[in-house]
């Protein structure tokens, strides 16, 4: 089954996309004829890709009688000022949580959505749920403070523990990389020990050697661009056998266009190398550039591979399986749907994490927890 997506929308998706992300102005020949039906389908696909603010932003670059249908734009926009509301209260969570972790001695780093959300022309147009910190050596330590000041603790892992705070999640990242035996990568333990070095170089891991009062919004920690360009990277490379969208993409034009000439391209490289990487990368590399306007001199060194490219291109903008609705969920449709979806899979799963699939099938068919939550990866 496929979405319906139209060759069309896509098109106009990505050229509003491109828009917000360079601040360029979109093509509007694209837009002139343009229905209120096209509209729908553009923001409900912008939606389901992770950039219906980013497409948004774009669309208001348009001259006004190309733009959006009135009621579409009053619905689109009242979706903005959620996502900015939302934005906003994480900033705030941020910086109070911040304040206490110095308080008790404890460096807190943010990375991932909200940290990659600074490197957006607009931060909020960065869409993302929860907050991920690491508490450079003092996880344990951190995960005691969160018990006290939390509202809720929720469910762990060995990778992180996740607490809710001012009604948000958080995420103590203890490790940065899944090290289970599904979900590491080859030579998944040296990649772990280069992020933690590319920190080190950068002073983060160091001791804090003093608590001082200058207000949190003035200190919040983010990665160096070494970290983020393979952290993300590898982040994306993970999800990608259970699905990534449009949005990933936007992170890697947007990490590699910020951070230019500031990125150890040979480090980078050897490291995607080392984990047997590199192909699958290449890809994402190639398609930044070919839909949303990353420039070739920006990104690091990589090869083409046009039928691999055009392969993951249709997986991310006409995914095989689409999630089940909550009310056709019962034992039966959902243990069809899951063996389904691993068989379909097999060729993702297989090109990042070589060897392992097997062992993901019986995993994930016998897992109760998969069988109650189907949407849990």
């Amino acid at each position: 089954m496929k979405t319906t997506l139209s060759e069309l929308t896509c098109r106009r998706m990505l050229e509003l996309t491109k828009a917000a992300l360079h601040g360029t102005a979109p093509d509007e020949n694209l837009f002139v004829d343009a229905g209120e039906v096209d509209w729908i389908e553009l923001f409900e696909q912008s939606a389901k890709q992770g950039v219906m603010v980013l497409s948004l932003n774009g669309a208001m670059q348009l001259p006004k009688d190309l733009q959006p249908p009135l009621t579409l734009k009053l619905r689109w926009v009242a979706s903005l000022e959620a996502v900015e509301k939302r934005y906003k209260h994480s900033l705030e969570t941020a910086e109070k949580l911040s304040a206490q972790f110095k308080e008790n001695n404890i460096r807190m780093l943010l990375f991932k959505g909200f940290s990659l959300s600074r490197l957006y022309p607009v931060p909020s147009s960065r869409e993302f749920g929860d907050i991920d910190i690491f508490l450079c050596g003092k996880a344990r330590e951190g995960d005691a403070l969160l018990e006290q000041i939390a509202d809720r603790k929720h469910h762990s892992s060995k990778k992180n523990v996740n607490f809710s705070y001012r009604g948000t999640l958080i995420e103590n990242h203890h490790t940065f990389l899944y090290h289970s035996i599904l979900r590491g990568f080859h030579h998944n333990e040296n990649l772990e020990k280069r992020l933690m070095k590319l920190l080190t170089e950068a002073g983060i891991l160091e001791e804090m050697s003093s608590v001082t009062s200058e207000p949190a919004s003035e200190t919040l920690l983010f990665p160096p661009p070494g970290f983020d360009a393979l952290y993300v990277t590898l982040h994306m490379l993970s999800h990608f056998p259970f699905g990534i969208v449009l949005r990933h993409l936007c992170d890697l034009t947007v990490l590699f266009t910020a951070y230019k000439g500031k990125i150890d391209f040979s480090s980078y490289r050897e490291a995607l190398s080392e984990a047997s990487l590199s192909k699958v990368a290449d890809v994402f590399l190639s398609l930044s550039i070919k839909y949303l306007g990353l420039k070739q001199e920006d990104a690091p060194p990589h090869q083409s591979d046009e039928v691999l490219e055009d392969r993951i291109w249709n997986d991310i903008l006409y995914p095989t399986l689409l999630m089940l609705p909550v009310k056709k969920r019962t034992f039966f449709t959902i243990f069809i749907q899951k063996v389904l979806y691993i068989v379909s899979g097999y060729w993702k799963f297989e090109l990042v994490f070589p060897g392992k699939y097997w062992k993901r099938i019986f995993r994930s068919i016998f897992s109760v927890f998969f069988i109650r939550k189907p949407s849990a990866n």
